[in-house]
């Protein structure tokens, strides 16, 4: 098994990366930067790849740089190996790398698990001490709570599940202090074998429940309130590409470091 992150040479890929070999150092799993060759600057992806690679060996990952000239050769690679997750840095803008690169990955369909990510301030990625994930009510897939486990061990942060209904005009109205605490104990009953699993992993989290007219409004409001240092967020795999949750508001105006989780889906 091993970790995948692609590079391009610049500070925003180099930043991703380092999230990567952070899990990859958690997970104990080696970590392979690939390039593709484009237009990108070689000397400024080597310029990068050896400051990941000496942080990579200073923390005994072992890892290894593969160069493609095409994404189809890298994708033949990507095939021929036991992958345990795929990480890709996209910024604000849609240029061509960002926008366009994260949908082929997608669209391959490459038998592993996908974490974009969005970098908002590069130095974050050197010290996480708070880290939240937001989910919709209690709909909590195994391999998003692996993720984000690993990234709360790999930083020893302190760490929220986020939980949020999105509610009407009548409904938020009509809402009682009772009501609000019936469904929070009902999420609470929901999750509970995360939680059993989290206490047999000596790992401590906090459960965080609100009701909600606009969503995204509601959890931007939240995370910027509580200043977390990353952003775990739970992707979905459409061809819209980021288009139909309440949340991708998050996606495409971060306000913090944020990893866009997206688990492989068997499509046959």
């Amino acid at each position: 098994m091993r970790v995948i992150s692609f590079i391009n040479g610049s500070l925003i890929s180099e930043s991703a990366s380092l999230y990567a070999l952070h899990y990859a150092k958690e997970m104990k799993l080696k970590i392979d930067f690939i390039h593709i060759e484009s237009q990108d600057n070689l000397s400024e992806v080597q310029t990068s790849l050896k400051k990941l690679t000496l942080l990579a060996d200073s923390y005994e990952v072992e890892n290894e740089f593969l160069l493609f000239d095409s994404f189809d050769g890298a994708k033949e690679y990507l095939t021929s190996k036991e992958l345990d997750v795929i990480f890709c840095a996209t910024r604000h803008n849609h240029s061509f790398f960002e926008k366009s690169f994260a949908q082929t990955l997608l669209k391959a369909n490459i038998k592993t698990d996908l974490a974009i990510v969005k970098i908002v301030k590069l130095s974050m990625h050197e010290s996480v001490d708070k880290i939240v994930m937001t989910i919709r009510g209690s709909k909590l897939s195994v391999k998003k709570f692996f993720f984000f486990t690993a990234f709360t061990l790999a930083y020893n942060a302190k760490a929220e599940i986020y939980s949020l209904d999105k509610s009407s005009k009548g409904e938020m109205a009509n809402l009682s202090t009772q009501q609000e605490r019936e469904r929070f104990q009902e999420i609470l009953f929901n999750l509970k074998h995360y939680f059993a699993l989290a206490k047999m992993m000596h790992l401590k989290f906090s459960l965080k429940h609100d009701f909600a007219l606009l969503a995204d409004e509601k959890v931007t409001a939240h995370i910027a309130k509580n200043n977390y240092d990353l952003t775990i967020i739970g992707g979905h795999h459409d061809k819209s590409f980021f288009g139909h949750h309440p949340i991708d508001i998050l996606f495409k105006t971060p306000i913090t470091n944020t990893l866009f989780f997206i688990p492989y889906k068997d499509q046959s």
